[in-house]
């Protein structure tokens, strides 16, 4: 059944009213009468299960039958990334598919894309919205607002296990920084013509373990998608192991 999004829900509600985007596409699109049973999230690990009890012109009543809670897996991995020129949006529609929890955007010394409108701030937020329903999440992820990238990595070594993916690594792989990860892990992209080796020196300085993607030179999009696929699946096939 698909979730709809609902960031006023709490587990006290008794009600919901949808309106807006939400609203035309369960009445027009999915046809939606009054009696029939939707799924709700708050984005924050909060589900209800609800019913329609009332439809008007241009927004619906939800009376809330039941809820649960559903704990975010672990440990949680964010993704830092160069604001591009294009695919922002890509990156952040498939990485929230994949399981992705938050996303730092930043901003490097190759960095083609220089700023971040609030319209287009807000338009990735969207997107991760769409995301989040079209998985059937119930986690909607942080979007921070864009950084340097040397303030970034200050801050991101305090509370993660930072992983930079490097076209010139040629020693050390994904899975083998990931096997010694202590805490919730950051993966970091760099912009369309990569990091500078200042850049990855100062990164290194700060905590970050530097890995290749491989053989071949990936787009920076493709990296994004990439490094959160592997390390999601090999988060999954490490746990599976312990059962």
């Amino acid at each position: 059944m698909p979730i709809f999004y609902t960031p006023t829900l709490t587990f006290s509600s008794k009600e919901l009213t949808i309106s807006n985007s939400e609203f035309k596409h369960i009445k027009n699109t999915l046809r939606k009468k009054i009696g029939d049973i939707l799924v709700t999230t708050n984005g924050k690990g909060l589900l209800a299960e609800c019913v329609i009890t009332d439809i008007s012109a241009r927004s619906m009543i939800l009376e809330v039958q039941a809820t649960s809670t559903k704990e975010k897996s672990h440990p949680h991995i964010a993704l830092a990334f160069s604001l591009l020129k294009q695919h922002n949006e890509l990156i952040i529609e498939k990485c929230t598919e994949l399981g992705i929890y938050e996303f730092f955007p930043f901003f490097a010394e190759r960095n083609v894309k220089t700023s971040l409108s609030t319209h287009q701030f807000e338009r990735l937020e969207k997107v991760a919205i769409a995301a989040i329903k079209q998985c059937d999440s119930v986690h909607l992820p942080k979007i921070h607002k864009p950084l340097a990238f040397k303030k970034l990595l200050e801050n991101l070594s305090q509370n993660y296990y930072p992983v930079l993916a490097w076209e010139e690594e040629n020693r050390q792989g994904l899975h083998e920084v990931l096997e010694y990860a202590n805490k919730d892990i950051c993966l970091i992209v760099g912009p369309e013509g990569g990091f500078e080796k200042q850049e990855v020196d100062f990164a290194k300085e700060h905590s970050t373990q530097i890995v290749s993607l491989g053989n071949h030179i990936l787009r920076a999009e493709t990296a994004a998608i990439t490094i959160a696929a592997n390390t999601i699946f090999y988060q999954l096939e490490r746990d599976s192991a312990f059962y």
